[in-house]
């Protein structure tokens, strides 16, 4: 791999680069393209002013390291340390769960959602890519977060710094609501794990990567997002919504499942077309 790219042009490089990482990604030289701009210290589109430029040997360096934990299969996201959600720049690493773009639908549901001056609670923050674009979006609103990781919550609360300040959001160590204070929430979010384990061994390489604890559930997947259900009435003011992320695959069960608790649901698609997001809300006085 060393040789092909001496006295060689930037553009070159990251053509050669492409080239390596056909067999590993869907997309390999916009995965290039973001590995020499990161070795640059640029930003991407800057990459245009640099095509014909000879590469020095310390960004080759820099670049063929990155380039090798690619290659490896390893998230662009962990490699950069960071990834952009709702156009907000957020830092990542191998204790949080690579924000997703189809997450950007649970927010926009949230917003909606949310009356003016709501306390929301977003439990399994991660790296704070929802709480924080909520905030970020309706600052009238009060939120709050959890996660069960302490470091997930160091990545969380070091991102919401960055991007909103401080103490713009309350978080809490908690495993669901187990250390949730005595109060009530207008909207409940949640990207919760809700992958079956028995198909982890067939996922893609990157997403192995990625902290177990949140992307697997018991249950073929259901079990956290059973518990929520169970247990989020007793947290939701009246009319209160709880908006769940989803696999394709459990939209039938949690639409059997939550009019026991009494909640109605809608289930929504994301914009490819498969089921997404749960939005459940609370029935009042409802004898089940």
């Amino acid at each position: 791999m060393s040789d092909v790219f001496y006295n060689n042009s930037i553009f070159q490089v990251i053509s050669f680069a492409a080239k390596l990482l056909e067999s590993i990604s869907a997309t390999p030289v916009l995965d290039a393209e973001i590995l020499m701009a990161h070795a640059l210290g640029i930003d991407r589109h800057k990459l245009v002013l640099y095509h014909n430029t000879a590469i020095d040997k310390k960004t080759l360096t820099r670049f063929k390291r990155l380039l090798s934990r690619r290659l490896k299969s390893e998230p662009i996201a962990y490699i950069i340390g960071y990834k952009e959600f709702y156009s907000l720049p957020l830092k990542v690493n191998r204790h949080v769960l690579i924000p997703r773009p189809e997450t950007e639908l649970l927010v926009d549901c949230a917003i909606y959602h949310a009356r003016q001056y709501a306390t929301i609670l977003d439990i399994g923050t991660g790296s704070g890519a929802i709480a924080i674009a909520i905030k970020y979006n309706r600052p009238d609103c009060s939120v709050w977060a959890t996660d069960i990781s302490k470091d997930a919550l160091k990545v969380a609360k070091h991102n919401a710094v960055t991007i909103l300040g401080k103490q713009k959001i309350n978080f809490l160590q908690s495993d669901l609501f187990d250390s949730i204070p005595a109060m009530t929430f207008d909207v409940i979010v949640s990207n919760p794990p809700y992958i079956n384990p028995d198909i982890y061994s067939q996922l893609q390489k990157d997403v192995q990567y990625e902290p177990k604890e949140a992307l697997l559930a018991s249950l073929n997947g259901f079990g956290i997002i059973k518990s929520l259900i169970e247990k989020a009435n007793n947290y939701l003011s009246d009319n209160g919504i709880l908006i769940i992320e989803i696999g394709d695959d459990l939209s039938s069960k949690i639409q059997n499942f939550a009019p026991y608790f009494n909640f109605s649901i809608s289930i929504l698609k994301d914009y490819s077309g498969l089921p997404r997001i749960g939005i459940l809300k609370k029935i009042k006085n409802i004898n089940i």
